[in-house]
């Protein structure tokens, strides 16, 4: 059935109201002669709608004149009726192959270039190593070797260990992987000092020469480990020219990178407030979108809405421009605007609740600032008393923390 009605739809076919008295004999004659009708609706006692062949016209007005009935055509469907109205509109037609033309020429070449898996290397030296392989905005993709690109970036960039350059449309995405270098790889002698003030509460020796002890109280940017290894000094030596003095060291210092873990409790501080009557806007969840066409400063919507249904809202753009190919700009953007509607909500709490709320906001400020290895120690929160009547809660709390406090400091001998 599927082929039967594409191939009248490829050779034309025509709707017919037939008005006579003897309709079961114009559809038997029909049938005789091997013109095929199809879906036949009686719409009154002397009228039945019929489909027909382009080609079963003509032959159905002789079997009409015997049967003393009349047909008249309602609609007209398929492939030659579709190409005699181009005929009569031969502008948009053009205009529609030139839309094709240029949509296909565009289609051609990369605008485009995204790069991924890059930490250390920054995406323009990528690019530019790209475009020494011949890959850059504005290039035909046919003329693209991407193998060439992937030499010129790993010839350009020699962090670089594994390089693919993928083209997909108009957008080439170049991906990256980074050398790993192992830590300390030819680096010079460095001491391990104080990152931040603290009381040293243990310290793990694995390179260089201890320079505080337990106990002691270190600030920002003491020497914890030395990366310079004293000699030790044989008290059995004469001392020079007789006199009381120290003996001579037996050999020159050593010079290492200092190695090790110094922890350290250390102390830190955190403001929190928590209103008790607290009024604003925050998102309810809702959003439309809407995608607008920007040609020469006229904007068209593609899709979304013409009119924003939130009385407040909160915007998100996005912006896609072309880029500009042998200094020609083309005046087309693609704006992405995302509406979120925002409410207006009121919440009230008590004394209790906005100072644990304080607490939280406190905290959450503190964390901020401790690393990931830091393990709280002591906890202590006192609330702040203004002497006014306030409609929030201030509270300052003090953590303490033991962490490693060590970091490398290269040094010149």
């Amino acid at each position: 059935m599927f082929l039967f009605r594409l191939m009248s739809y490829l050779f034309g076919h025509v709707s017919l109201v037939v008005n006579g008295k003897m309709l079961e004999k114009f559809i038997n004659m029909a049938s005789s002669r091997g013109i095929y009708l199809w879906d036949i609706t009686r719409i009154s006692a002397d009228k039945v709608l019929v489909k027909v062949r382009l080609s079963g016209v003509k032959p159905l007005r002789h079997i009409a004149r015997e049967t003393q009935s009349r047909f008249k055509i309602t609609s007209r469907e398929g492939i030659p009726f579709l190409i005699d109205r181009m005929k009569k509109r031969k502008m948009l037609v053009l205009g529609a192959f030139v839309f094709l033309l240029v949509l296909y020429m565009l289609s051609s070449f990369v605008w485009f270039i995204e790069v991924d898996g890059n930490d250390k290397i920054a995406k323009k030296e990528v690019l530019l190593a790209a475009k020494q392989g011949g890959l850059t905005p504005g290039v035909i993709k046919w003329n693209v070797d991407t193998a060439m690109v992937e030499r010129a970036i790993k010839d350009q960039l020699p962090t670089v260990a594994w390089t693919g350059v993928y083209i997909k449309g108009t957008k080439a995405t170049i991906e990256v992987v980074e050398k790993k270098m192992p830590e300390g790889a030819d680096a010079g002698p460095a001491h391990l000092v104080a990152k931040k003030p603290g009381l040293v509460k243990d310290i793990l020796v694995l390179e260089g020469q201890a320079a505080v002890e337990e106990g002691d109280t270190v600030a920002e940017g003491q020497i914890l480990i030395s990366g310079e290894i004293l000699p030790e000094v044989n008290p059995d030596l004469p001392s020079p020219l007789g006199l009381d003095e120290a003996p001579l060291p037996m050999e020159m210092p050593r010079y290492v990178q200092a190695k090790g873990m110094v922890k350290a409790r250390v102390w830190y501080e955190g403001y929190g407030e928590g209103q008790m009557l607290e009024v604003g806007v925050k998102p309810s969840g809702r959003r439309v979108e809407r995608v607008c066409m920007k040609i020469a400063g006229k904007e068209i919507i593609l899709k979304g809405p013409k009119t924003i249904p939130f009385t407040e809202y909160d915007m998100q753009e996005e912006v896609l421009s072309m880029p500009s190919w042998r200094n020609i700009s083309v005046p087309v953007e693609i704006n992405k605007v995302q509406y979120l509607e925002m409410l207006e909500y009121r919440q009230e709490r008590t004394r209790a609740e906005a100072h644990r709320l304080a607490e939280q906001n406190a905290l959450a400020a503190i964390k901020e600032q401790l690393p990931d290895h830091a393990r709280v120690m002591e906890q202590r929160v006192e609330r702040i008393e203004t002497g006014q009547q306030e409609n929030l809660v201030r509270v300052r709390v003090f953590v303490e923390a033991l962490e490693d406090i060590g970091i490398s400091r290269p040094f010149q001998p």
